[in-house]
């Protein structure tokens, strides 16, 4: 769990007195993208291309959290007459790759970190870091199961050597560890996501504020025309809607 002693980063100071729906209608990679541009990173595309890749592993995510609540949903229904063990298989396959977005999703975001260097994605992460940590050892368990197994180089290093792998309602567990799988899960991501990319942002946009106020402006006023457009085009729906 998140670390509740820990704030997420705050603004930029040149961001004051810009709007709240305005900075929220900011293009996130774009920002990035001019950023690193605008400090001559060396290799900038890397950074670009995890940011991407985060965004893929999340909607991956979402998707298997669905696959997995219907697999669940499937064992509970099983008839007898199946193979019983047919549904658990689809279910902790199901759990396999969402473990793995989760790990992606990590490593990637450490990348980004670890590259850019930017103040604010490591302060966004912290809180974090437990969670996501947690997952790459679960997928590392996943990966290399068959050295858990008895017999096994690495079956003594479980605390709890006969839980190779098993399902305790949302939590998957192994070696006496336990891993939230469900929708709660699923909300700290999206929630580890979101505090990522505002960090990404934040950082982006002191860069641009230091370095190329021009296109700070440029960003800073196409956000502010979606804004006004989006307004606008409520205001006519309603108008429209408001004649029938």
């Amino acid at each position: 769990m998140p670390n509740s002693r820990s704030s997420p980063p705050g603004p930029p100071e040149v961001l004051n007195l810009v709007p709240g729906e305005i900075v929220r209608a900011l293009d996130v990679p774009e920002a990035f993208r001019y950023a690193l541009t605008a400090i001559n990173l060396s290799e900038h595309y890397g950074p670009i291309l995890a940011l991407n890749s985060i965004e893929s592993y999340c909607d991956a995510a979402k998707l298997q959290q669905r696959r997995i609540q219907r697999s669940k949903a499937s064992t509970r229904r099983s008839s007898s007459r199946l193979p019983r063990n047919i549904p658990g298989q689809n279910l902790f396959r199901d759990v396999h790759f969402y473990i793995i977005c989760w790990a992606r999703i990590a490593r990637l975001s450490w990348f980004i970190r670890r590259i850019t260097r930017f103040r604010r994605i490591g302060l966004a992460l912290r809180p974090f870091n437990s969670a996501l940590k947690s997952r790459i050892d679960c997928r590392d368990h996943l990966e290399h199961f068959e050295e858990r197994l008895p017999g096994g180089e690495d079956h003594s290093k479980l605390a709890v050597p006969n839980d190779l792998l098993n399902m305790s309602n949302d939590n998957l567990t192994y070696g006496g560890r336990s891993i939230d799988i469900g929708p709660d899960s699923l909300r700290l991501l999206k929630t580890i996501h979101d505090e990522f990319l505002t960090g990404v942002l934040f950082d982006s946009i002191d860069v641009l504020a230091k370095h190329d106020d021009n296109c700070l402006s440029r960003l800073l006023t196409t956000a502010e025309h979606e804004v006004n457009t989006a307004r606008m085009t409520k205001k006519v729906t309603r108008m429209l809607v408001g004649k029938k």
